[in-house]
Parts: C-alpha cells; sequence; structure tokens
C-alpha cells in the first residue's frame, strides 16, 4: 500500500447506492455533518465551487440550488460519480479523480470556495489535496472540510494511541443488508490542524458539530449522543 493508496474505493463502490438513498435520513449524516457544513458555508451566490470527494452530489446540489456559479466535483469512485450525474445532470461538471494525487486537470485560480464533505479522511497524506486546493484557488480562495473529530473516532476506533495518524477499519451496518467494512484513517487534532497551516491556509474557525433539533423527536437517542460526544469537525479555512 502505498502512502495515499485509495483505501476505501471498493466499500464505497459496494454502498453507492444505498448510501445514496439512506444518508440524508441518517442521525450522523442529514441530521448533523450536512446542516453543519452548510451552515458554515453560507451563501455560494456567485462563486465558483469544486466539491472534492462529492459523493453521489448532495452538496454539489445545494450549492447550486444555493446560486453558485459552477460547481466542479469529483469522486473515485465511478458508482458514486454516476449516482451524481443522475442527481446534478449537466448542472455541474463532474470528473473520476483522486484525492490523494494531484489534479492537472483543474487550472489555476480557478475556484472561490473548495468544499470536502467527510472526504479526506481517507486520505493518509494532507499535503497532495491541500497542496493543489491552494493551487486551484483564487487570491481571495477559501476551504471548508468536514472531518471526523479526534475525541468521537478515537472512541470509536480505538487505535493504539491518540496521536498521530493511524489505519483503521469500520464496519457499517446501516445501509446495506450485509455488513461493509470501510477503512478509514484515525487523526489527532495536530494531524488536522498542522498540515492546512502548512499549506498556507489561516484558519477562520474549527466548529464542532451537534445534531440538528429536528433529531430529537426522530431519534432521542442518537440526539442525546450528538450532544455529548463530538463526532465531526468543520474546518473554516482561507488562503494566508
Amino acid at each position: 500500500m502505498t502512502n495515499n493508496s485509495p483505501i476505501a474505493l471498493k466499500a464505497y463502490e459496494t454502498l453507492a447506492k444505498s448510501y445514496a438513498a439512506k444518508a440524508e435520513t441518517k442521525a450522523e449524516n442529514g441530521y448533523n455533518e450536512h446542516p453543519a457544513i452548510r451552515s458554515i458555508i453560507g451563501s455560494a451566490q456567485g462563486l465558483r465551487v469544486l466539491d472534492a470527494g462529492c459523493g453521489p452530489g448532495f452538496l454539489s446540489r445545494d450549492l447550486l440550488e444555493g446560486g453558485a456559479a459552477s460547481v466542479s466535483a469529483f469522486d473515485l469512485s465511478p458508482a458514486m460519480l454516476r449516482i451524481a450525474s443522475e442527481r446534478l445532470g449537466d448542472r455541474a461538471k463532474l470528473f473520476v479523480a483522486d484525492m490523494g494525487e494531484p489534479l492537472p486537470m483543474l487550472g489555476d485560480d480557478s475556484f472561490d470556495l473548495v468544499v470536502a464533505s467527510l472526504a479526506l479522511d481517507y486520505v493518509r497524506d494532507w499535503s497532495i489535496p491541500l497542496a493543489e486546493f491552494r493551487r486551484v484557488l483564487t487570491s481571495q480562495g477559501r476551504l471548508v472540510i468536514s472531518v471526523q473529530h479526534p475525541m468521537g473516532s478515537y472512541e470509536w476506533f480505538k487505535p493504539e494511541t491518540a496521536f498521530g495518524v493511524h489505519y483503521c477499519e469500520a464496519t457499517w451496518r446501516g445501509f446495506t443488508n450485509e455488513p461493509v467494512v470501510v477503512p478509514d484513517y484515525y487523526r489527532s487534532f495536530e494531524e488536522i490542524i498542522n498540515p492546512i497551516l502548512t499549506a498556507g491556509f489561516s484558519l477562520q474557525g474549527l466548529h464542532e458539530t451537534r445534531p440538528v433539533a429536528a433529531l430529537k423527536d426522530i431519534n432521542p437517542r442518537k440526539y442525546a449522543q450528538g450532544m455529548t460526544q463530538p463526532t465531526f469537525m468543520v474546518i473554516d479555512a482561507r488562503l494566508a
């Protein structure tokens, strides 16, 4: 396995259809991370947006509906991109690409906003994607990403130490009839923040997500859990 091997491709090819159908109704996705990253992004009116690791196109759809001037979106999973294409039609430019590798198909200074929703977690070495995000952003460009919160992921994955970056695996049971093993990386706080600063971004905000109030009636247990144990973080950064 190379440093940035695409560890989760097989899993997401298997999950694509069921994930696209169910994620927006899941506590962790539709009632926590989805509203959180959209709230931090705010208005996309008139912006040229790159959606990195777009999955089935949920965020691209919402950014276009929010007035984005254009959206380009990529994912490593062809199955995910086929679903995104069905959802978005010709409103977005979609292409297969690996976030762990350079993106020569994208021009310098070509985007106002880069977003990545729970996608960087699957890349071990962030230096490559962050350098590419910096390259394709304009001088006033903005990066908004969501990632797993180290506290929550430490409890979930139980790596040998809370420091550093560790390959882990999780078994997902809520999307398909059969469990799917999804490879992932646990990442400490410093392994999240320092690469962003090293890549030339300045931190504008770090937001620990919480479930929206609507979840309290739908799933009180998940709501209580999300209000006491952080699951995700949204990081807002600009070019320094």
